[in-house]
């Protein structure tokens, strides 16, 4: 019966899925570096994205090289520059359509893609490093293709409008509905890789924020290499970093067996949580039944006070509209984020605890309390 369910919603999500970007959504188009204007006076925009990953290239059907499923143990670089559309509308991607004559006034397009050693990359990612850079660290979930990735994070970066250094942690995902305990190997496979990034970041920024955001499987990826730093001693980088686990794919009982050996960061680990997910449903039933920390109750009391003695913070995003398989609130985190806790340093919400979110612009509420500003 539990498999027969999974196998359902599996199909659903499969249903619910347009055609997958090929690797050819990653190729330059040059020419749509000129900047385009609509008429309204809208222009379109650069966004540039870093990538580090542990994927392997591999040979598509038709003979290019690419990045696919392949592990790679000694990982690579990439820098990728965007021509993001005038009319792009927040949380979406307005994907290049393949067979067509490419138009940056419509479509996301990568102007430039440049592969770099590591120094380089870390050179490209401090910019003039005169002050010091805010770096925003995005990891992928499960299920995901390198060009879903890569244009994803160009996406969250072009509606957080932060100025930050983008820099996408890309693990080799199958990209298959079906390969689930594969993605779960990958993800276990990059812990070394992404902890050794986080310290990288760390040097690059100088004095600037690291934002690291965790979806899905990322999310269990994300604790993972937390982890490793705490055991290796690095609490310097733990006390710098802010880290929101967006829908994690964890089982509860492990989440809570990993904050007790991470211990209490100076911010609170963020958790959006939502009991509407299907995708982490599908998890649960494959896990026996075992609950994942993205779909808990943050209304329970019990684990309001688990939450406030670990130091997490929990917000139930659930009222926030999504996709049909309701995973993918974390495409509105962008445009959310300078209205959450997390990004105003000194206010009473920067605190562990449970809160509740209603849909965009009506505010935060603390569980068991009043409302909050």
């Amino acid at each position: 019966m539990r498999h027969a369910l999974a196998l359902g919603l599996a199909g659903l999500l499969l249903q619910g899925c347009s055609p997958r970007p090929s690797a050819l959504s990653l190729e330059p188009v040059p020419s749509a570096a000129a900047r385009v204007q609509t008429p309204d006076g809208a222009q379109s925009k650069e966004q540039r994205v870093f990538v580090a990953t542990t994927r392997g290239l591999m040979l598509t059907e038709d003979g290019r090289q690419a990045y696919g499923d392949a592990r790679s143990m000694a990982g690579s670089y990439m820098i990728y520059d965007f021509s993001v559309p005038p009319g792009h509308k927040a949380s979406e991607i307005e994907w290049p359509k393949e067979g067509k004559t490419p138009d940056p006034a419509t479509e996301f397009l990568v102007t430039k893609a440049q592969a770099a050693d590591k120094a380089g990359f870390l050179r490209a990612v401090r910019g003039d490093g005169r002050r010091g850079r805010d770096v925003s660290l995005f990891i992928h979930g499960y299920n995901t293709s390198m060009p879903e990735a890569v244009f994803r994070a160009a996406q969250i970066a072009t509606d957080a409008n932060a100025g930050a250094a983008s820099v996408l942690f890309a693990w080799p995902s199958s990209a298959k509905v079906t390969a689930y305990v594969a993605d779960r190997d990958a993800a276990d496979f990059s812990r070394p890789a992404l902890a050794n990034l986080i310290a990288d970041l760390e040097q690059a920024s100088g004095n600037g924020r690291i934002f690291v955001i965790g979806h899905s499987m990322g999310g269990r990826l994300t604790m993972e290499s937390l982890l490793q730093l705490r055991l290796q001693g690095r609490n310097d980088i733990l006390n710098r970093v802010e880290v929101v686990l967006a829908d994690p794919d964890i089982d509860v009982d492990l989440f809570w067996q990993q904050m007790a050996q991470i211990g209490k960061l100076p911010v609170p680990i963020t958790v959006m949580t939502a009991t509407d997910d299907k995708a982490l449903l599908v998890s649960q039933t494959l896990a026996g039944g075992r609950t994942r920390i993205g779909a808990i109750n943050v209304a329970d009391p019990a684990v309001k006070a688990r939450a406030e003695a670990y130091g997490v913070r929990l917000v139930d995003v659930s009222e926030m509209e999504t996709d049909m398989m309701a995973h993918g609130r974390l495409m509105q985190v962008a445009a959310l984020y300078d209205h959450t806790p997390a990004s105003r340093p000194g206010e009473g919400l920067r605190r562990a605890g449970a809160f509740m979110i209603g849909s965009f612009g009506q505010g935060i509420i603390e569980v068991g309390d009043s409302f909050a500003r």
